[in-house]
């Protein structure tokens, strides 16, 4: 017989339920016998036991019947001393056995049938049974062929499956099959096969990782974090996706589910090293079977997208102690400003129109409150993607209430060199209870009370309004739509993207938008709503901002058929504003822009910084005397009743907590004030339009002026020039106005009614 060799290492058996002789025989470190090599002596009855690694022996006297078989620790032990050993044990004579006591040897793994080798005996095959009380006067020769012939039975067979349900009974073969029968000897619990010798092909156990047999095991959690959408955690390839998931159990903490073929390899230790990137540190590594990873994907993340808002984890609890300082503080805005190449995130507040620090925070702890936010307490239908995703930009709202108030955040987050910013507006968001700030209270004069009163009492037209992000454009057209004076008799509408006050006197629609939302796609959802609104009898509609011409062509539209307009527009004044809509951006018709009744009215406005009263520095003191001088020859003002901002502040206007970046305490200023132009055409700056004389008509509407800087009248002034009216009154530091707006010196002044320059 020829005998296959293979090397000393050789593979293991793939099902670590089938065994074969040679497992049965040592029970130790064993391998196939296939893989077994085997000596041309291996039938000398003087083959010695190899001498290495020899456990310690003991001696057995227990006077029993049957003594299990527990061969010492020796890897390839010779058939002579093996079937010593065996007649030996079957004679109950005490035998050099390892310290561990083995379970009793069944018998009938000593049953080998073959029918190939009773062929070549014998007539007709027979089965070999082990005697069951074997003659005390045999001899090791005749143990030695014995199994000599059951070894080359079992080499030369074809392993035959048993019955799950009742391994101990042979299948039916048939005749003159080559097939053999191994019955499996109980294994004691030291003979287990290890951890390390546990293999699977889709599932099971994996070393150091808990099996997850049902997906109803894993514990509550909030969202899977690697759905095969843009609002994945953790993108990973849908090949992946069959074999790996992980959840979130809380904002930060996740556990992860995987193959245990998957988990050893690469990709899979990648994925946890780009969770921890993420700041989501993995509480638990599972195995499962891909069809209950596969639940987990359909039922349980249904069921988690469907739960409802949990704010009790740490992570929300910072989140709400950082708006409610900022409420507490009368900020308009808090700033999340993580960045790679420092340790922790500067948190900062906007008040009165400053920036201020409020805190430095480790960035793990900022990035979970972010995520838990953004996953939990954003409202339904406005936010642009189901989680916080830094390297996009993002927009939704929050609803939050904060003590007795109710509060919006407009979220605004977008991705930056060497990190990411997260700003956050503070938002009247109480409906019930609502409060409007009307025009009397922003700080505008009398001239320009009487000018917004005339907007009452229009059919049709538009009105535009400008200015710089946060001067409270928004503000102001919320006001005008709450003080028309029948409004409960008119059908209102208002476009917004999106909502951020409360208007329950009229219809409000609030547009979303995508991350990856271009501007010409969010435009056709403006056309799309306002075309919509067309057919619902409106009265009159307030649009947040008009940005393309298609827009621009609806409103036109609207206001040329009896509907007043409302809308806001990025220009630098009011000049500006009027070329803008006749420039190539929004492409209005001229002849329509410069019609009468069209242009209702045009403003440009910006909120300034007011002083504290209780400490406030002189003018005189403070500033230098070139400034000093052209203020008084270039704008005829008074400069002893001009004062400047105290940056040390005072008990009274002092914000303890909040600290400028070179750590002076906030302070020396208080509520913003509105510097605003107002102006409704007149015909003859229509005919400048017309005739797109753009410097022509801002001569008729400067000209318009009738009085000095130090008076209130308004009339003809620009934003700047109500600034300095400000400043004359002590109001504002013109200071302020020199560094932030145009410089004193820059500023052209234009001779007025009289012809006069001042």
């Amino acid at each position: 017989m020829e005998t296959e060799h293979t090397s000393p290492g050789g593979t293991r058996a793939v099902n670590p339920q089938v065994t074969f002789l040679g497992r049965a025989l040592s029970g130790g470190d064993v391998e196939d016998v296939e893989s077994t090599e085997i000596a041309d002596d291996w039938h000398s009855p003087a083959q010695t036991v190899p001498t290495r690694s020899e456990a310690p022996v003991e001696v057995v006297t227990d006077d029993v019947a049957f003594r299990p078989f527990v061969p010492p620790s020796f890897e390839r032990p010779s058939y002579a001393s093996m079937s010593a050993a065996m007649a030996a044990r079957e004679r109950g004579e005490p035998t050099n056995v390892g310290a561990t006591k083995a379970e009793p040897l069944n018998k009938e793994a000593l049953t080998v049938g073959t029918a190939t080798a009773a062929a070549q005996t014998q007539p007709e095959p027979q089965p070999v049974a082990a005697p069951s009380q074997p003659d005390a006067g045999a001899s090791t020769a005749t143990d030695d062929a014995d199994l000599r012939t059951r070894a080359e039975s079992v080499e030369n067979a074809d392993p035959l499956p048993l019955d799950p349900k009742h391994p101990d009974v042979e299948p039916p073969r048939p005749a003159g099959s080559n097939a053999q029968r191994i019955v499996h000897p109980p294994v004691a619990a030291d003979d287990q096969p290890s951890d390390d010798e546990e293999q699977t092909e889709g599932g099971g156990l994996s070393p150091g990782r808990p099996e997850l047999v049902s997906p109803d095991s894993l514990p509550d959690f909030k969202r899977v974090l690697t759905v095969a959408d843009d609002d994945a955690a953790l993108r990973i390839p849908a090949a992946a996706r069959k074999e790996f998931v992980a959840v979130e159990l809380q904002p930060g903490v996740a556990i992860t589910v995987a193959t245990a073929r998957f988990a050893e390899k690469a990709q899979y230790a990648t994925f946890i090293k780009d969770l921890g990137a993420n700041d989501i540190i993995v509480r638990e590594e599972m195995v499962a079977t891909d069809a209950v990873i596969a639940a987990i994907y359909s039922g349980k993340a249904a069921a988690s997208a469907n739960s409802t808002v949990r704010e009790a984890s740490r992570a929300i609890g910072n989140f709400r102690d950082i708006v409610e300082a900022a409420h507490a503080y009368g900020a308009s805005d808090i700033h999340f400003e993580p960045r790679e190449f420092h340790n922790e995130v500067e948190v900062r507040f906007r008040v009165n129109g400053d920036m201020y620090t409020f805190s430095r925070m480790p960035k793990a702890i900022v990035r979970r409150a972010l995520f838990a936010a953004y996953s939990d307490l954003v409202q339904r239908n406005t936010n642009s993607g189901n989680s916080f995703q830094p390297t996009a930009p993002q927009s939704a709202m929050i609803p939050l209430v904060v003590k007795t108030d109710t509060v919006n955040l407009r979220w605004q987050s977008s991705p930056l060199v060497g990190g990411y910013d997260v700003t956050l507006r503070l938002l009247d968001g109480n409906f019930k209870n609502y409060s409007v700030l009307l025009p009397k209270d922003m700080g505008l004069e009398k001239s320009q009370l009487d000018l917004i009163e005339t907007l009452n009492y229009v059919s049709g037209g538009i009105t535009a309004l400008t200015g710089e992000t946060g001067s409270g454009k928004t503000t102001t057209l919320r006001a005008l739509s709450y003080m028309l004076p029948d409004r409960e008799l008119k059908k209102q509408f208002a476009v917004n993207e999106p909502s951020e006050y409360p208007m329950p006197w009229l219809s409000d629609y609030s547009i979303i938008r995508r991350p990856d939302e271009t501007d010409d796609e969010a435009n056709r959802k403006y056309a799309e709503v306002i075309r919509t609104l067309m057919r619902q009898d409106p009265d009159d509609l307030t649009i947040g901002e008009v940005r393309d011409r298609v827009v621009m062509g609806l409103v036109a539209e609207l206001a040329l058929t009896g509907h007043p307009v409302r809308f806001s527009l990025h220009a630098g004044d009011i000049i500006a504003a009027v070329m803008r809509m006749a420039g190539g951006r929004l492409q209005l018709p001229i002849d329509e822009l410069a019609s009468e009744g069209f242009i209702n009215a045009v403003g440009n406005q910006k909120l300034i910084p007011t002083l504290c009263e209780h400490c406030k520095l002189p003018a005189e003191d403070v500033m230098p005397k070139a400034d000093l001088e052209l203020l008084r020859t270039k704008f005829s003002l008074d400069t002893s009743a001009m004062a400047c901002r105290n940056y040390d502040g005072c008990e009274h206007c002092r914000l303890k907590g909040l600290f400028t970046r070179n750590g002076k305490v906030a302070g020396g200023t208080k509520r913003p004030s509105l510097a605003a132009e107002l102006y409704r055409p007149t015909p003859e700056f229509l005919e400048r339009v017309a005739e797109r004389d753009w410097a022509g008509a801002r001569a008729v509407w400067r000209g318009e002026r009738r009085t000095g800087f130090d008076n209130a009248d308004m009339t003809g002034k620009t934003l700047y020039e109500h600034a300095l009216f400000k400043a004359s009154r002590g109001l504002i530091d013109p200071q302020f106005i020199n560094r932030s707006m145009q410089s004193f010196a820059q500023y052209r002044v234009m001779p007025g009614v009289d012809g006069l320059m001042v």
